[in-house]
């Protein structure tokens, strides 16, 4: 019997050797290889795993308590906050001066491109192209519309649209939302004209699904609905958003109405300077979201109308250069009879095009 009982003992212990030799990378190269390719097949969704890194800002040089508390106070509470915001906002909030604040946006930056969490900047110009032709797209369903977007919206970028009342901007982030959540992705909506309806989505949904209202009702989980009647409230939830969308992982986010609540609150010239210093600091934190959180951001704006052009279309989109500047992409949405066009104003890869569609219980559709 103890015989046996050693023979047993021996053979487990000889079990245990040959698995840790298969776990020792260092003498079996192929299963660190098999290793690395499981890690980077568990990335190449955009969204490594977060819970891995560690994102703290106390792991910065110079960050005690005292500073760590002002940064969270006014929303900053990890590295992607920390290059979001800038090294100038971030020395306003901290009273540090700007060099060391310097100093903490590129180490932040570094720590993310080197866990993998967004791409590097040094990127090889192959490299780079094939990571764009690679990345995801929410599409409309649209087929002009679609093609005049490429494909659809992209992550990295920033899309604005524009157009007078009707002509469908929030048809058109209606159509873009039921679509990345009937893939099972999420979406955050930012409502600043308080138009969003979520029985819209339902309807939006059963048409083009062919799915039941309860069905479609259960689909709504997948949004995240966040009201700002003021742009205090605006700048505050956009200032906090980072830990949102690090736990949702959003496919899409949508800024409906942003531009329009400046042009409400800041009346007349005396106040030109701080209205466009205030858009300056949105637009530059909702591109920053695009780019390191992965996700394409879409905003409506408002327009107005030219007086002093005597020919041609005069509508153009508030907001002035601060905006056109700071979008990746600008589509004129206009009004043609029961008909609408889109159209490409600006764009770094696709050439001045319009797209036809019309407005039904569908979304945006083709022009039959």
């Amino acid at each position: 019997m103890m015989e046996l009982i050693s023979e047993f003992d021996d053979k487990m212990v000889k079990k245990k050797e040959i698995v840790d030799e298969e776990n020792d990378f260092s003498q079996n190269p192929e299963r660190q290889g098999d290793v690395e390719e499981e890690d980077k097949i568990e990335r190449e969704d955009g969204y490594p795993p977060i819970d891995d890194v560690d994102l703290s800002v106390s792991q910065l040089d110079g960050v005690g308590a005292v500073t760590q508390k002002k940064l969270e106070t006014f929303g900053v509470t990890n590295l992607i906050d920390i290059c979001v915001r800038g090294a100038r906002e971030v020395s306003e909030i901290t009273s540090v001066a700007k060099p060391t604040c310097d100093s903490w946006v590129f180490k932040a930056q570094k720590i993310l491109e080197d866990n993998n969490l967004i791409r590097k900047s040094d990127m090889d110009v192959m490299d780079l192209m094939d990571y764009h032709e690679q990345l995801p797209t929410v599409s409309t369903g649209c087929t002009e519309v679609d093609e005049l977007m490429g494909g659809g919206v992209r992550p990295e970028a920033t899309y604005e649209i524009y157009g007078e009342f009707g002509a469908g901007k929030t048809q058109f982030c209606n159509t873009l939302t039921c679509n990345a959540i009937a893939e099972g992705g999420n979406v955050i909506w930012i409502d600043c004209e308080d138009t969003f309806k979520p029985k819209r989505i339902v309807e939006i949904l059963m048409a083009r699904e062919e799915i039941t209202s309860e069905e479609a009702k259960e689909k709504l989980n997948n949004i995240t609905y966040l009201y700002t009647p003021n742009t205090e409230q605006l700048l505050g939830t956009i200032n906090a958003l980072s830990t949102l969308l690090l736990e949702k992982k959003p496919k899409l986010v949508i800024l409906d109405g942003a531009i329009g609540q400046f042009r409400e609150e800041y009346l007349g010239r005396g106040t030109l300077a701080e209205r466009q210093m205030q858009i300056a600091r949105l637009m530059t934190h909702i591109k920053n979201i695009s780019f390191y959180f992965r996700c394409p951001v879409v905003f409506t704006n408002q327009v107005q109308s030219d007086p002093s052009m005597m020919f041609g279309d005069p509508i153009k989109p508030i907001g002035g250069n601060v905006v056109a500047h700071a979008s990746t992409y600008r589509i004129y949405f206009k009004k043609s009879g029961k008909k609408r066009l889109a159209r490409m104003v600006d764009s770094p890869e696709h050439a001045q095009a319009d797209a036809e569609y019309i407005l039904t219980d569908k979304g945006l559709v083709n022009v039959e």
